[in-house]
């Protein structure tokens, strides 16, 4: 059941960092960053060489057997027994070998700024990062999310996978923004990255996309800064374009509307009129930027953006009128 699953798995996190106090280590190297390599403990590898003995048996072996590449420190060759061992039942030993190969010691970071256009240089092993993923899903869904999220930050190596399901445990974790933002990034790979995008993926992602667009339309009940939030992601022609005149204006208006915040946090409780007014002021420059931004750019934005930009303005409004004369609180 849920719960015995969730045990196992947190079980296997407990061994994961227990494995990495082992004495003794053999050393793999990244075929793609010999400076980049994984210490695997004596018996973890042991037990990957007689899985790969095994694979040796059923399958017919052209150049360097499976053993050859293990005993070299390939680390593909490990992550290929993982692999089977994980189809073959062997979960515990899997997990183990996957975290020593997609765990680059940047656990915690923020990968989530990857939204923004920064990709992190992830060092580890990205097929074994996305095999966490899927081992993650079913029982620990922000873990899962997380190396999901690694394996989309190999720096000029985008995995559009990975960014389709970081999308969907976005939405299934309640966070339009996020799945907005990977659900365009996997649609719109092909573009930017052609050798790393599949066809028929961008196709499913464009649909998924613009499905999650109309029901966040339809049947959305989000808040303020759930809205804010969306705004940037909510086209998939990625409007407005990242340091844009277009998104600097926008920015400008939520700067007013940050300010007003800063009134409201310095001033709680009983505000005198001079709160007030700078309050009012914020605000009022707020709604007029908005307005002017959504009369000159209405062509170039999406369903969802008019949506969206037109229940910021009708809440920001409702925010004045409760400064009105006569309501001495904010």
């Amino acid at each position: 059941n849920q719960t015995m699953a969730l045990m196992f798995m947190r079980f296997l996190l407990a061994l994961a960092t227990l494995s990495t106090a082992a004495s003794r280590f053999t050393v793999f190297a990244n075929a793609d960053d010999k400076h980049n390599v994984v210490r695997l403990d004596e018996d973890l590898y042991n037990r990957a060489l007689a899985h790969a003995g095994i694979l040796e048996s059923q399958q017919p072996q052209h150049g360097d057997t499976i053993t050859d590449r293990l005993r070299n420190g390939e680390a593909e060759a490990l992550y290929e027994v993982a692999k089977s061992m994980n189809d073959s039942g062997d979960k515990i030993s899997s997990v183990l070998i996957w975290h020593a190969l997609a765990d680059d010691g940047s656990e915690g970071d923020d990968y989530e700024t990857y939204d923004a256009g920064l990709e992190y240089d992830y060092e580890g092993h990205v097929p074994s990062a996305l095999a966490l993923g899927f081992s993650y899903y079913d029982v620990d869904k922000p873990r899962s999310l997380h190396y999901f999220l690694m394996a989309t930050s190999k720096k000029g190596l985008p995995h559009q996978a990975a960014m389709f399901n970081a999308g969907r445990l976005y939405l299934e974790l309640e966070d339009p923004s996020g799945a907005l933002a990977y659900i365009r990034e996997c649609a719109n790979l092909d573009k930017g990255h052609p050798a790393h995008a599949r066809p028929q993926l961008s196709i499913s992602c464009r649909k998924a996309y613009n499905t999650l667009s109309t029901e966040l339309i339809e049947n959305s009940d989000v808040g303020l800064e759930e809205a804010i939030e969306c705004f940037p992601y909510a086209s998939i022609d990625d409007f407005p374009l990242s340091n844009s005149k277009e998104e600097q204006v926008f920015h400008g208006a939520m700067e007013h509307l940050q300010k007003y915040m800063e009134v409201v946090r310095a001033n709680s409780g009983e505000v005198n009129n001079s709160a007030r007014t700078k309050a009012v002021k914020h605000l009022t420059v707020a709604i007029e930027t908005l307005m002017k931004f959504t009369s000159s750019n209405r062509g170039n934005m999406s369903k969802l953006q008019i949506y969206l930009i037109s229940y910021i303005i009708e809440r920001i409004k409702k925010l004045r009128a409760q400064l009105g004369v006569g309501n001495s609180e904010l």
